[in-house]
């Protein structure tokens, strides 16, 4: 059985880009691994993405390669990808923008 990774819920706006074009989408959880968006026109499994976002830890967009891995359509489309070939800076810039919303995460809830 896979170990799945502590996700937190999450919005921020970022973009993906593939062949088609490039596109704003909402994220709703975010993991050291993957990433799960909101969009209307999610991509087929299998497909590669580029991600681009900004977080507090960084001045300048971060870009992560993501797999589609799972899609769904309807009224609420949205899409998960996980990461592929993260280089150790870009992994410490999200490790540390998820300690810093796990721990908001949990002040909220005292």
């Amino acid at each position: 059985m896979q170990k799945r990774n502590w996700r937190v819920s999450v919005d921020i706006n970022c973009w993906l880009e593939g062949r088609e074009g490039m596109y704003c989408v909402s994220t709703f959880d975010l993991s050291e691994t993957g990433v799960s968006v909101l969009c209307s026109d999610p991509a087929p499994e299998g497909k590669i993405l580029d991600l681009k976002f900004f977080t507090p830890f960084s001045v300048e967009a971060i870009t992560v390669r993501g797999e589609v891995v799972w899609s769904c359509t309807g009224p609420e489309a949205r899409m998960g990808l996980r990461f592929l070939d993260m280089n150790e800076m870009t992994r410490n810039v999200l490790k540390t923008t998820m300690q810093l919303m796990r721990t908001r995460e949990q002040g909220e809830k005292f």
